[in-house]
Formats: C-alpha cells, sequence, structure tokens
C-alpha cells in the first residue's frame, strides 16, 4: 500500500480569528482606537492571502505553517498601522457637562447624536439656557460641540465621534440632557446603538425628526402642539407614549415586526391612528412612525 501523506491543519485561519479578538477587546477597554469598518474594508485582501499562503506552504510542513502566520501577520500589523490603529486618546469613562446658555432667543435648532449607549433627554424651564447636561464617554469617543445664535435663532450641534462600547455594562456612553421647554423647537435626534428615553412632554415642538439605529427606546410626545414628526427604527422596540391632551394623527407601518395601539386611539385606515384628542379637533399634529425590525407600540397616557 502507498503510504498516504497526513493533511496538516492550517494556522492561518484561527490565527486571523483570534488576532480580531484581541483588537475588539483592547478597543472596548480603551487601551486602542479603532476603526473597524475602515479597518474591514481596507485589509480584507490580507485574508485572502494569508488563506493562499497557508493552502501554498503551511499545510506541507509546521515550519510552513509558521512561515505563513508570521507572513500574515506582517500583512496586518502592517495595514492596521496604514489605517490608522493606535493608543486610545480619550479618557474612557470622562465625563463632559454640557451647558449652552445662547441668552434670549425666539426660536431653536437642536440636534443631537449618539454613536452608542444610553441617551435621556428631558427638558428644563430656565429661559436663558438651550441644553444642559452631563455626558460620559464609553469608549474612544470625542464630543463635537456647536452653537450659534442668529436673528434670535439658535442653532445648536452636540455630536459624538469616535468608537463606542455596545453592550459592556458600566462601560456604555451614557447622555444625561435637557433642553429649553420655553421657545418653539426643531429638534433632530438620532441614536447608533443602545437605548433611548425622550421626554418631550414640556416641549414646544415645532417640528421633530429621531432616527433610530439599533436598540430600545421610549418617546413622550407634548403635551400639545401642531409639530410635524417623523420617527424611523432600525431593529428593536420602540414605545410611543402620548399624552391624553395631544392631538396627534399618527401613521406608523413596520417591516418586520407589529404595531401594537392602545385603547384611546381611532384607526382609521392606511395605518393611521388618531388620539381621542384628534377626534374631536380640527386640527392635529401629525407623526409618521417607520421601524424595519421590531415592535411598535402607541399608548395613551393621562397627563399631569
Amino acid at each position: 500500500m502507498m503510504n498516504q501523506r497526513e493533511r496538516r491543519s492550517g494556522f492561518v485561519g484561527p490565527f486571523i480569528l483570534v488576532g480580531i479578538g484581541i483588537l475588539f477587546l483592547l478597543n472596548n477597554l480603551g487601551l486602542i482606537e479603532v476603526n473597524f469598518w475602515r479597518l474591514a474594508s481596507t485589509l480584507w485582501p490580507v485574508a485572502l492571502i494569508g488563506v493562499g499562503l497557508d493552502m501554498l506552504i503551511g499545510r506541507r510542513s509546521s515550519a510552513g505553517s509558521l512561515l505563513a502566520v508570521l507572513l500574515t501577520a506582517i500583512f496586518l500589523v502592517g495595514g492596521a498601522l496604514f489605517v490608522g490603529v493606535g493608543p486610545a486618546t480619550t479618557l474612557r469613562g470622562a465625563v463632559t457637562e454640557i451647558r449652552y446658555a445662547p441668552g434670549t432667543i425666539t426660536e431653536a435648532d437642536i440636534r443631537i447624536s449618539t454613536a452608542t449607549g444610553r441617551l435621556t433627554l428631558g427638558t428644563l424651564a430656565d429661559a436663558g439656557v438651550l441644553v444642559e447636561g452631563s455626558v460620559r464617554l464609553g469608549g474612544n469617543e470625542e464630543i463635537v460641540e456647536e452653537g450659534s445664535v442668529e436673528g434670535g435663532k439658535a442653532v445648536y450641534r452636540l455630536d459624538s465621534k469616535g468608537v463606542g462600547v455596545v453592550g459592556v455594562s458600566g462601560n456604555e456612553s451614557v447622555w444625561d440632557l435637557r433642553i429649553n421647554g420655553e421657545v418653539p423647537t426643531k429638534l433632530e435626534v438620532s441614536t447608533g446603538a443602545g437605548e433611548a428615553e425622550l421626554h418631550l412632554e414640556r416641549l414646544r415642538l415645532a417640528d421633530l425628526k429621531v432616527d433610530l439605529g439599533v436598540g430600545a427606546a421610549t418617546i413622550t410626545l407634548p403635551r400639545a402642539g401642531l409639530f410635524s414628526g417623523e420617527i424611523s427604527g432600525g431593529i428593536g422596540k420602540l414605545v410611543i407614549r402620548v399624552p391624553a391632551s395631544l392631538a396627534v394623527r399618527i401613521q406608523a407601518d413596520t417591516g418586520i415586526g407589529q404595531v401594537q395601539v392602545g385603547d384611546g386611539f381611532s384607526d382609521v385606515g392606511e395605518n393611521t391612528y388618531l388620539s381621542t384628542a384628534a377626534q374631536k379637533s380640527g386640527e392635529s399634529a401629525t407623526l409618521k412612525i417607520s421601524s424595519g425590525i421590531g415592535q411598535v407600540v402607541i399608548e395613551s397616557v393621562a397627563g399631569e
């Protein structure tokens, strides 16, 4: 009988998986700063090179396997340094105090954008302060804050930049903010991954736009007003709490999931619902809700 050569298992595949896992761990610990999307989109050919080297020389002998791993490591490290993997520049857990006081204004345009973590948004009654609160960073993130006033209109932007931590208890970003409830406000909120609670019942809302990524969100609408709004969700559960005093017309659609509507709403067809106050009023606010995957819950709540 002819001797059959023993086929060796390659080392390159496990090496790549271990390397990726180490990068994720160091990033979540705040020791390095990694843009994984850019890294993956740029360095994916290295995986092909590594597998090819493994098939060509790695399975012939142990020395060949080690050589294939070494060459793959050189390509990966060199490519990572070129793309931009470096020491973390932001202290994980650092708290940034937020306070923007533009003085007397007649209207406001506010945009708040978070990458990851938990966002809680409420209202305040201080006429001279537009936004205040705190942000605790959870990963390699930076706060970008801009504010300006022109013709009595305040424009304010609060964004996060960098890579945050998702699903690590105690290390995620925490946004605790309040905005002025005395001036007509156009509000835009965008979240990436995490949880959000928007308490807007005391807000004089002129326009609302909420873009949710992955996670759960609860939004309490204003008690009154003729605002127009649009809420879009990616994946997760969305709860819309409607004060009994608010006249609002809601159109809700989901891709994969369901819409659950509580008591106090009238189904007028085409996925459209009227609150009790809207059924009695000739004018109403309008809200359009769209969700990709998940559940949308619309419920009526008593006013304070």
